[in-house]
């Protein structure tokens, strides 16, 4: 089916200008002015038409500290959409001991089926041994080629050594490797000097 947008201002990575614009299905098939047939013609004039969002860091559905993240892939990405973003990337979180092909499996789990935009997925490096590695060629097979590792919280940090290790497959594999960046040693240290200090307020989070 193909859908003409009249009138808008259509905004790119370019800039901005008064077009319209035809879509077909779900791709855009001409941008222009002058006279072009479809389907059904949408009057957008005065609007700005935006390419769809990506949210690149979602975590939806996750099982974290004792709670749940208050989203799921139902409520979430029809959040998503209502703001104008129609794609998402969330972390698949396998747990220590457990398979990627399980958190993989499990994610899936969580939304298909129940997600109203497009989405895909990190995968989350929270243990390192010959199994996980072996693992690896098999998720960018599926469509997972970057990952996530914490330099914190020690339920998911695998240690430089380990992550010197994950970071040379991945390179040899062409994957991206994102972190989740924090000192855990130097956080325990500035934490326990301010329970010393009897500073238990929830003002000394951000100052630890």
């Amino acid at each position: 089916m193909t859908t003409l947008l009249k009138g808008g201002t259509i905004i790119t990575g370019a800039g901005q200008r008064r077009a319209d614009l035809l879509l077909d299905g779900e791709k855009i098939a001409w941008m222009g002015r002058g006279s072009q047939t479809a389907d059904q013609v949408v009057d957008v004039t005065g609007c700005f038409l935006f390419p769809g969002f990506i949210d690149a860091h979602t975590h939806f559905d996750l099982d974290v500290a004792n709670t749940t993240t208050a989203d799921d892939f139902y409520t979430g990405t029809r959040a998503a959409l209502r703001g104008g973003t129609t794609t998402v990337i969330d972390f698949a979180c396998p747990n220590k001991g457990e398979s990627l092909h399980h958190g993989l499996d499990l994610w899936h789990q969580k939304a298909d089926g129940r997600a109203f935009c497009d989405y895909g997925f990190h995968m989350t490096i929270d243990d390192w041994n010959e199994s996980i590695r072996a693992e690896l060629p098999d998720m960018f097979a599926k469509g997972i080629s970057s990952f996530k590792m914490y330099l914190t919280y020690p339920a998911m940090m695998i240690g430089d050594r380990d992550i010197y290790w994950a970071l040379k497959e991945l390179k040899r594999l062409g994957g991206i490797a994102g972190f989740h960046c924090e000192n855990a040693g130097v956080i325990d240290g500035r934490v326990a000097e301010r329970k010393a200090a009897g500073e238990l307020s929830p003002a000394s989070h951000p100052r630890t």
